[in-house]
């Protein structure tokens, strides 16, 4: 026990350094595995966690989905989705705010990304809406909020990641994240629309569009909808595992672009930087939750928490509690990736022995998440949007709250009705 305090100490001072999360929480492991290992035995582990984490087959569809979002963000189709996205809704209390929650929705069937949904659409829509008379601040509180929607609608890198650590199936954790993300989209929608009602001046109304127009902007949407049909209906149909439809979404990718005529070298290019950056530091970050996880597993601090929970008399109900508020406290400092695979080696055996269902467990974690993006001071969603629009950090902030109002519900929601999550898992698989 002594040095998984000493290991403990170790990694928090390095944390509160500065340092690169994947690097102190690395470096903290191989300090904390020398405590039970001689030197040459830690530099084995290391190499075996090394080959085993790059070359592990379910982490191969996390480049694969950031490359088809890249893609689709270069060749500037998220730009047509975001036209689209404001013809279909066109006409409801709330105007282009709506949009914002309608293209975040969208668009995260396309990425799995969030900080990559409110960059894009910050990008894309907020140039709009600004010298149109709308209020600035829930302007900019819509588009941070859509974004989280990135990393709960499926195809979602962090529900890959997850189903890595926990051992999970990625395509049930797919399949639990569609309705709470579908319906977390019209709780967001709803509060827009209520607003918008009691105090039109925050949205000015917009000019309502024909049937045709409507039809036609639906049509217009075709390559997302062949996109959610090759990723759902392949994992669902059984005919292909989650990296291989994250291969051939990659692939469609390309073929939009082409269709449009806007593949060159350049987006090629840019796309396959971005996505070489993101996927380093991701596996980056898993291998050193790997070492960890190890090192806990050694040194039997599952079990020890596990014979302290059931001295406490802790049930099940009151751990996940627990958690929550653990991950609400790390949310305000440390990104999502970094929370999950800082918590997750120590979560999930006491979960499993608790008889919590990883997959219910996965969705409630990645909505906490989702709150973490939208809370200071390390809210990413929060700076990247700023980053985007130049706009104050404190509007950005203030707008932001009344939807993190909307995702507690959503998470209460999951407690009172689990199988929101639970039941398309159940009936597919």
């Amino acid at each position: 026990m002594g040095g998984f305090l000493t290991t403990t100490v170790v990694m928090l001072l390095l944390l509160f350094s500065g340092i690169w999360v994947a690097v102190a929480l690395g470096f903290a492991a191989l300090f904390g595995l020398s405590y039970t290992f001689p030197v040459d035995k830690v530099v084995s582990l290391l190499g075996k966690v090394l080959w085993e984490q790059n070359t592990n087959f379910v982490l191969v569809a996390v480049p694969l989905f950031i490359f088809m979002g890249e893609i689709m963000f270069q060749c500037g189709i998220l730009g047509r989705i975001y036209t689209a996205a404001s013809r279909l809704v066109s006409g409801i209390p709330g105007g282009l705010l709506q949009t914002n929650i309608a293209a975040c929705t969208i668009f995260a069937a396309c990425s799995g990304s969030s900080v990559a949904s409110a960059a894009t659409i910050g990008s894309v829509g907020y140039p709009l809406i600004r010298p149109r008379g709308y209020n600035r601040q829930l302007a900019l509180g819509s588009i941070a909020a859509g974004g989280t929607l990135g990393i709960l609608i499926p195809p979602s890198i962090i529900l890959i990641i997850y189903g890595s650590l926990a051992e999970v199936s990625i395509g049930r954790l797919f399949m639990a994240g569609l309705i709470p993300g579908l319906v977390l989209s019209s709780l967001f929608g709803i509060l827009l629309a209520v607003w918008a009602l009691v105090q039109p001046s925050v949205a000015p109304r917009e000019r309502s569009v024909t049937l045709g127009e409507r039809l036609r902007a639906a049509a217009s949407l075709w390559q997302v909808a062949l996109l959610a049909l090759v990723v759902l209906g392949g994992i669902y149909g059984g005919i292909a595992s989650p990296t291989e439809v994250a291969a051939l979404g990659a692939t469609l990718a390309i073929v939009f672009a082409a269709l449009y005529r806007s593949l060159t070298w350049k987006v090629v290019y840019q796309a396959g930087l971005n996505t070489v950056r993101q996927t380093s530091m991701i596996l980056f970050i898993v291998i050193s939750a790997k070492l960890l996880s190890m090192m806990l597993i050694y040194q039997s601090i599952p079990s020890r928490m596990l014979s302290m929970l059931d001295t406490l008399g802790a049930s099940a109900f009151a751990v996940v509690i627990m958690l929550c508020i653990l991950y609400l406290l790390m949310g305000m400092f440390f990104d999502g990736v970094s929370m999950m695979v800082m918590t997750i080696p120590f979560v999930v055996p006491i979960m499993s022995t608790l008889h919590v269902d990883l997959v219910w467990l996965g969705i409630v974690i990645v909505l906490i998440i989702e709150i973490g993006l939208l809370t200071p001071p390390v809210g990413l969603n929060l700076y990247v949007l700023q980053g985007a629009t130049n706009e104050p950090i404190r509007d950005v902030i203030i707008g932001s709250l009344p939807f993190l109002g909307i995702l507690a519900v959503m998470v209460l929601l999951l407690f009172v009705f689990p199988q929101l999550a639970l039941f398309l898992p159940g009936a597919l698989f």
